[in-house]
């Protein structure tokens, strides 16, 4: 179970909060139930909406239609250990025995562009899009089979609306898994 570790301040005007549980927290810290408004966990829109196919969405992103596919990232920022997990997917969705790739890898850098330059000169065994940062987050979704990432409250609910198996690499600071 991944608990978040929440900070309330008692001046605020409006304190939304994402659960029933959330708000008991707020309650046991000192906010009056007029600051606060259950309101659940904010996603973008777009995630409320179908997306194509997920052979027409490689297709679209420069990705093998039939190789199974790892989303791959550490949010807006491209926090975490995204390159030694790249590395190790490269490696093990690789068949050394036939010479080909089992798998294929949709990296998604973010604002890091360090990062994104440092893994675009990688001469990788198996396909890999290196991106940096994206807008249409449920398009990488919809086009992968599951995601690695760190423990993220945005991402995670966006992608089990997905219905994308999620991987945890990490978490930043203030998130405690238990």
């Amino acid at each position: 179970m991944l608990l978040l570790s929440i900070r309330f301040h008692k001046l605020v005007t409006r304190c939304y909060c994402p659960s029933a549980e959330v708000t008991k927290r707020a309650l046991k810290a000192g906010l009056k139930p007029s600051q606060i408004k259950v309101y659940g966990l904010p996603v973008r829109p777009s995630f409320a909406k179908p997306v194509p196919p997920k052979d027409e969405l490689r297709r679209e992103l420069g990705m093998d239609e039939y190789l199974p596919a790892v989303l791959l990232m550490g949010g807006g920022e491209g926090m975490g250990p995204i390159e030694a997990t790249a590395r190790a997917l490269d490696n093990a969705l690789y068949d050394e025995s036939l010479g080909e790739p089992r798998g294929q890898i949709l990296i998604i850098c973010g604002r890091n562009k360090k990062l994104t330059n440092r893994l675009q000169s990688i001469n990788w065994k198996i396909p890999v899009q290196v991106k940096g940062f994206v807008t249409k987050m449920e398009e990488c979704m919809g086009a992968c089979d599951c995601i690695i990432t760190k423990a993220g409250p945005g991402t995670i609910a966006e992608a089990m609306i997905r219905g994308l198996p999620i991987i945890l690499n990490g978490h930043i600071a203030g998130q405690v898994v238990q």
